[in-house]
């Protein structure tokens, strides 16, 4: 007789690790995402003859057990070391590698797919019990049934929408943690030039006006043609989230112009509401029946990457333990 499955909301980081890490250990995981391609804010998109990592950039390894596994990665020829750089949060840490997908920060995420049972275009509208556990219930349909257990890993938001809606009770301290979970908001463009954008090295952080960040897909190897993400700052994102994407997206090309050898021959938008968790928890949270609801993500474990893939872990080894 088979293992009940573990159902795993969320494709990125967090679920794909978590459902790694479940299936080592002999139980059956079922991921499911909306979108259309594991991977989440590791994404990398094509527009024309040109491709971008649109969402998280590059990654740094300080933990002892991600910097090992980063190790194994980049011995796989999924990531490489794109560039070194002095830690902006830990100065004391000194200059440490920037990491990023060989073939895109998305191809990070697919690569630990394997022959995971991973499920997209499917969002979850919320939990329902049955005689087994939980079914995940998408629409109308039940997708996964019978599930022992169930780990969320969307934006908190997300999260509580799929527990509000499945009437799940929670204790007044997990709820006030997860109220006090806040996030800032990215607005990107992708950028296709006519000629090479000349940032040196391949990126430009900016302390001042509406660019936080600036990469160079092509100088990471990832894009044939000059191809350059824009990223907005904090305080742009928040001034402009809700305007017309036309409008922000000529903003930024606009503002880009100055640092830019080539110019923009086409450009395109994307909101990240939920780019990064103003503030994380220590670890996840346990909640419903018999505590069989894990809450995972990065913001559960620090933000970025590697917060992603320790929450992960972490959501694992608690089912397992």
């Amino acid at each position: 007789m088979s293992a009940p499955p573990i159902a795993i909301i969320g494709a990125g980081m967090s679920g794909i690790t978590a459902a790694a890490a479940l299936q080592q250990a002999g139980f059956s995981p079922i991921v499911v995402d909306k979108g259309r391609t594991p991977g989440g804010r590791m994404s990398t998109k094509r527009v024309g003859d040109a491709r971008f990592d649109h969402g998280a950039q590059h990654f740094s390894a300080r933990a002892d057990g991600f910097a090992a596994m980063v190790e194994r990665w980049n011995k796989r020829g999924l990531v490489h070391q794109w560039y070194e750089a002095q830690s902006l949060t830990q100065p004391e840490r000194g200059v440490e590698p920037r990491w990023a997908g060989v073939d895109g920060m998305r191809s990070i995420v697919e690569g630990l797919v394997g022959d995971l049972d991973v499920r997209t275009q499917i969002k979850v509208d919320y939990l329902a019990p049955d005689d087994q556990g939980w079914s995940v219930v998408a629409g109308d349909e039940a997708v996964i049934e019978g599930a022992a257990a169930v780990i969320l890993t969307p934006p908190i938001p997300q999260t509580r929408d799929i527990l509000s809606d499945s009437n799940i009770k929670l204790t007044d301290s997990v709820a006030t943690a997860l109220e006090r979970i806040t996030y800032a908001a990215t607005l990107a463009v992708m950028a296709t030039l006519d000629a090479p954008s000349g940032l040196a090295d391949g990126h430009l952080a900016l302390t001042e006006g509406p660019i936080a960040w600036m990469a160079d897909n092509q100088h990471k190897g990832i894009s044939s043609v000059p191809a350059v993400t824009i990223h907005s700052s904090e305080s742009f994102a928040t001034q402009h989230l809700e305007a017309d994407p036309e409008e922000w997206t000529e903003a930024l090309v606009a503002a880009a112009a100055e640092h830019l050898d080539g110019e923009v021959l086409d450009a395109v938008g994307h909101r990240w509401r939920f780019s990064r968790p103003l503030r994380a928890l220590d670890s996840v949270l346990r909640v419903g029946p018999a505590d069989s609801i894990i809450l995972a993500g990065e913001a559960f474990a620090g933000a970025r990457v590697e917060g992603a893939y320790l929450s992960g872990l972490d959501a694992a080894r608690q089912l397992l333990s």
